[in-house]
């Protein structure tokens, strides 16, 4: 059982490597990569639902105007009720269209590499091929929402109540479309039970966010809007979708123990850093640094071991302790060897000690 504990400090840490790691400057470069994706993405989300017919463009312009902000349903509803033209563009520029719809799946596929720290292993070729796998989850995931929602539409008289159900449908389709996105990105070996928590947030962080968008647009006027003020609508729409869809990367690197916490972050906006300390210790010496660690943290008396095995007391002055300490301890069972990790996170004054 998750004790209150636990949440705490795991939420204390995910708001900490959500700072140290740079998310809302990677939301930002994730906004404007999906801006300029966004109509060829949509160009070829309608070729594929024009292929299989059986109305599902109605089905999707439906679902763009109840669960997007209005600039961009408009721009769903101009793209997929432009029929033939728009469709028969995309057939001859598949490749320009495939190529644009992966560049924001691009910029995703580097910021969980960053907030993974396995950015170093982050190829052009593998950023291609997850934005590759992403993409297909992505449009199979519309197609199969779309087709769900018409199913739902058609028994809407004949089972009542059957209307409030549609935002579980959003929360479901959402999951479908993020799980392989989080599942493949990270490039790490990951479970499916690692990946569901963020794929969990996320989704149901999308379809709140779309809500507020939505009521926002109400109060405003809705309507008609300029076409400078839909751009920032659609732009602030975008930063914060990054951010929900970053945040949901955060939990699960945190949850998973693939967030380091080094100070500065990682990757590349992380700010220049190196180890204080990198060394290995013998037992004595081991001692002796974790006394002085005590003596630092809670400004106790530090036990020194001397050479001769014979226990002395030292006074260490301070350096202002910490009113708490984040603890974490991993353990991991390799080639008939138990490996101990162990992480103490705290912050202190930057003028008297650095943050470790």
């Amino acid at each position: 059982m998750v004790s209150l504990s636990t949440v705490t400090t795991t939420g204390r840490q995910v708001a900490s490597e959500f700072s140290e790691k740079n998310v809302t400057f990677m939301a930002a470069g994730i906004a404007y990569n999906a801006f300029v994706s966004l109509a060829p993405l949509l160009l070829l989300l309608l070729l594929v639902v024009t292929v299989l017919g059986g109305g599902l463009e109605a089905r999707i312009v439906d679902i763009a105007q109840g669960s997007l902000p209005g600039p961009i349903a408009d721009t769903v509803t101009q793209i997929f009720e432009g029929g033939s033209t728009a469709a028969g563009a995309s057939a001859v520029g598949l490749v320009v269209l495939v190529w644009g719809s992966l560049k924001i799946f691009r910029g995703l596929d580097t910021a969980f590499s960053e907030i993974y720290e396995t950015d170093d292993d982050n190829s052009f070729a593998d950023q291609m091929k997850d934005g590759a796998v992403v993409l297909g989850g992505l449009i199979a995931a519309g197609v199969a929402t779309a087709g769900l929602s018409a199913v739902f539409a058609s028994f809407a008289d004949a089972v009542p109540f059957l209307g409030v159900l549609a935002p579980v449908v959003l929360v479901f389709g959402l999951v479908l479309a993020f799980f392989p996105m989080y599942y493949v990105f990270p490039d790490t070996a990951l479970t499916w039970q690692q990946v569901v928590p963020g794929v969990v947030v996320a989704a149901v962080g999308w379809a709140v966010l779309q809500s507020l968008f939505q009521v926002y647009l109400v109060f405003k006027g809705g309507g008609s809007t300029s076409f400078f003020s839909g751009v920032i609508i659609i732009i602030t729409w975008l930063y914060f979708s990054g951010l929900v869809l970053l945040l949901g990367a955060v939990i699960n690197a945190v949850v998973g123990g693939h967030a380091t916490g080094v100070a500065g972050g990682v990757g590349r906006g992380a700010t220049e850093t190196a180890p204080a300390r990198e060394t290995t210790l013998g037992r004595d010496d081991l001692a002796a640094y974790l006394g002085t660690l005590r003596g630092r943290l809670t400004g106790h008396d530090r036990w020194a071991v001397s050479t001769n095995g014979a226990a002395t007391a030292t006074r260490v002055a301070p350096l202002r302790p910490p009113e708490a300490v984040d603890v974490e301890e991993y353990s991991a069972v390799e080639g008939g060897e138990e490996e101990w990790t162990v992480v103490l996170r705290w912050r202190t004054p930057a003028r008297e000690s650095d943050e470790r």
